[in-house]
């Protein structure tokens, strides 16, 4: 049997794993876009802020290609996809056959469509080449804007920040990390985050971005506007969806899966953040892995259920722990409770006596195991004990 994995990404690497582990006898081939082996995406941060390298964010050397068996193709781009011929096409018209096929493309960084936003001077952050062409440009600069203040963007601005950047955040929404945090949780960690040196403007739109000199000036809904060297957009992913649509696999958000990752297609699998499960696409590195895992032992025969994934989110922002897992909705029947005490702020959502979220800032050490029970529906009698620990 001969299987075929689109993406050398966190999914497409533990579907390799796996499929290794229960099978060293099948062809296995890799076709990644980008240059070099498996590397760490979110430690792209990292190299960013002049703390690693990019030999140091790598995970995979060539070494673990060779000793399993399998065929890297590096910057090599996918062009389509025939289900009924199985197989494959890139680029530059060289074709692979498969049994099986495993997309795992990852998703590519959203730009608004932003007047000036392909100015020379704006970027977004998805690779290392992302980085290095965002560091190459910063050597002589001084001021920093970050669009977006979710999860990669706050890290994005601690790292600009790092590197002697004057760095401000703007946010659409009235509030950080709207999809972890509540108002609450929120406002304390831009309290935090402003004494560390870190600047926001919030709620703003950003309507133009014109160049000004050898800067650049971004304008907001309602006439005000702030001055940069540097625009970073950090408005999320769309999944990469335009090779599974041109082969006729069913596609939404994301290329739909079923419960064994198994998409429109018999003999094709998705997983991580091209993959839609029951109407959500997770974009989170571990779900990726999980997925991964899954769709490599469907694919060569190991039925293995796939029930969805807790959402969870973890950072650290300049020193500062940040945690959100769960659902943190205020839906009919869910209690709140809350505890901020030593400088850390926790709360947990509860509804029927079980947890169901909880938002941690400044002390995530109760992250894993505040996971567990939510996944196993454990029931809380009384919270403030769990309060207590996620705020010692």
């Amino acid at each position: 049997m001969k299987i075929v994995i689109v993406g050398n990404g966190a999914a497409g690497i533990a579907a390799a794993e796996t499929i290794r582990e229960h099978d060293k006898d099948c062809g296995l081939s890799i076709y990644s876009d980008e240059p070099g082996t498996h590397y760490s995406r979110p430690r792209i941060i990292e190299y960013l802020g002049g703390k690693a390298t990019p030999e140091k964010i790598a995970i995979k050397s060539p070494g673990f290609y060779q000793k399993n068996n399998i065929v890297l193709h590096e910057q090599t781009r996918i062009a389509a996809i025939d289900p009924n011929t199985k197989t494959l096409v890139t680029a530059d018209g060289q074709t692979e056959s498969f049994d099986k096929l495993i997309i795992a493309m990852g998703a590519s960084s959203f730009l608004p469509p932003v007047e000036g936003s392909k100015l020379p001077g704006v970027f977004t952050l998805r690779t290392i080449a992302d980085a290095s062409a965002i560091i190459d440009y910063s050597k002589d600069k001084k001021r920093a804007v970050v669009i977006g203040g979710g999860l990669l963007g706050l890290e994005t601005a601690a790292s600009l920040n790092h590197r002697g950047l004057d760095t401000t955040v703007v946010e659409v929404f009235e509030r950080l990390l709207p999809r972890q945090l509540d108002m609450d949780g929120a406002k304390i960690l831009q309290e935090r985050l402003e004494a560390l040196g870190l600047h926001f403007l919030l709620p703003r739109q950003t309507e133009v971005i014109e160049k000004k000199g050898d800067g650049l000036v971004v304008h907001f809904k309602g006439g005000t506007s702030i001055e940069t060297d540097l625009v970073l957009f950090s408005a999320g992913v769309r999944s990469n969806l335009a090779v599974a649509q041109k082969a006729g696999i069913r596609c939404e958000k994301g290329v739909c899966i079923d419960n064994h990752m198994c998409t429109s297609n018999q003999d094709i699998y998705a997983a991580g953040d091209v993959a839609q499960y029951e109407g959500t696409v997770y974009g989170l590195w571990p779900i990726a892995r999980e997925q991964g895992k899954l769709a490599g032992l469907n694919a060569i025969g190991i039925p293995t259920e796939y029930k969805g994934s807790v959402l969870s989110t973890k950072l650290k922002v300049t020193g500062i722990d940040v945690a959100s897992v769960g659902s943190i909705e205020l839906a009919q029947g869910v209690e709140v409770h809350t505890l901020n005490r030593n400088g850390n702020f926790a709360r947990v959502f509860t509804k029927d006596g079980k947890i169901v979220g909880a938002i941690m800032v400044g002390n995530s050490s109760s992250y894993n195991k505040i996971q567990s029970m939510i996944s196993e529906g454990i029931v809380l009698a009384d919270p403030e004990p769990l309060l207590g620990s996620m705020t010692d």
